[in-house]
């Protein structure tokens, strides 16, 4: 897990997360992490202790300011006393005046964000390994077909189509509804389509592609899911598959009258 040490706006931590999210690096930020009425220290404290990596995002908002200071010497030390590196130092902007205030960091390899969000998260997907399975347990990368994203997902074979297609929305950060600009907002149903029927599903009608929750190639042939609860054992999804995650117009949607129906 990575621990956010920061003092720096949307511009910079939403664009990291979201990418973080979609390569599966799991993470401790205080906004998310910290609820009403709970201790800040100790949530600090706890962050601190279950994360492996403290990600230092340091700017000009940083400069000079007690509380992310505390946070910074607490990473240190925890990576001074450990003798393991654990403190990447990311510097967001203003370098110099950075590096001029705290010329320790200039010790400690650092990045900047202008090096791009995937290049930062790959790199640090490296730093964290592969990701831990239990026994049994098989792994899905799921690619957005209209955006790129990517969601590396460990999972029971036991779970459903559903399921994978939740993790895979929220590794992605999509919602089933889309904005036309129509008064009405417009309804999605997400399909997985495993790489290797790509051609199969080209050749489908729309009208077929609406019906369907899942195409998966298996050594038997293609095989057609047509329902949410479909567990991917059942469907012959193998260890190490991967699908293209297609938005489709979901045409069992149906919206609640725009005004109730008069009383007979």
């Amino acid at each position: 897990m990575i621990y956010f040490c920061k003092r720096s706006n949307e511009l910079y931590i939403k664009p990291l997360t979201e990418e973080f999210k979609s390569k599966d690096i799991t993470f401790w930020l205080d906004t998310v992490e910290i609820n009403w009425g709970d201790s800040i220290v100790m949530k600090v404290n706890q962050g601190l202790t279950d994360s492996k990596f403290v990600l230092l995002c340091l700017s000009r908002a940083y400069l000079n300011r007690p509380w992310p200071e505390a946070e910074m010497g607490a990473a240190l030390s925890i990576q001074n006393t450990k003798g393991v590196k654990s403190v990447l130092p990311l510097i967001l902007n203003s370098k110099d005046d950075v590096l001029a205030l705290y010329p320790l960091l200039a010790g400690i390899k650092y990045r900047e964000f202008s090096a791009g969000v995937s290049t930062i998260a790959d790199e640090i997907s490296n730093l964290c390994g592969p990701m831990q399975r239990q026994k049994g347990e098989i792994q899905i990368t799921v690619e957005s077909i209209h955006t790129g994203k990517l969601c590396n997902i460990i999972s029971n074979p036991n779970v459903s189509v559903k399921w994978l297609v939740d993790r895979a929305k929220a590794g992605m950060g999509v919602t089933d509804l889309a904005e036309t600009g129509a008064y009405e907002k417009f309804h999605l149903r997400w399909v997985l389509v495993d790489i290797c029927a790509e051609a199969e599903w080209q050749q489908i009608p729309r009208f077929k592609q609406q019906t369907l929750r899942a195409l998966i190639s298996t050594e038997k042939g293609v095989v057609y899911s047509i329902s949410d609860l479909d567990h991917l054992v059942e469907l012959g999804i193998r260890d190490g598959a991967v699908f293209h995650l297609y938005a489709i117009e979901d045409v069992d949607h149906r919206s609640p009258p725009a005004f109730p129906n008069p009383k007979e």
